[in-house]
């Protein structure tokens, strides 16, 4: 079997061609490479959180706050129970029976 010098040529410039390429020193200075660089984790806002996840627990905390806030308004002013200076008995609002 004889080889021609036509694909011996072919080969060995596609050779070339792929090691001139694939060992270039290109990405260390490419602007992706910088942008990486710069900024590792763009994803994190803080040490182990995303931006959504501060906005989430931010609404949870928000939501919790105010549901504590007027369950302490209702205490104060005495709305979390019926009055006992009645002789009379109350219904419970529970819809439990009082021992």
């Amino acid at each position: 079997m004889k080889i021609r010098p036509s694909s011996v040529l072919l080969g060995l410039g596609v050779a070339v061609l792929s090691l001139s390429f694939g060992c270039s020193d290109k990405h260390k200075t490419s602007p992706e490479f910088k942008y990486i660089k710069k900024d590792l984790t763009p994803e994190l806002v803080g040490i182990s959180e995303r931006d959504v996840d501060i906005q989430r627990n931010m609404a949870v905390v928000s939501n919790t706050n105010m549901r504590l806030f007027w369950s302490d308004l209702g205490r104060a002013f005495f709305f979390e129970a019926p009055s006992s200076l009645s002789p009379y008995d109350v219904v419970g609002t529970s819809g439990q029976p009082t021992q």
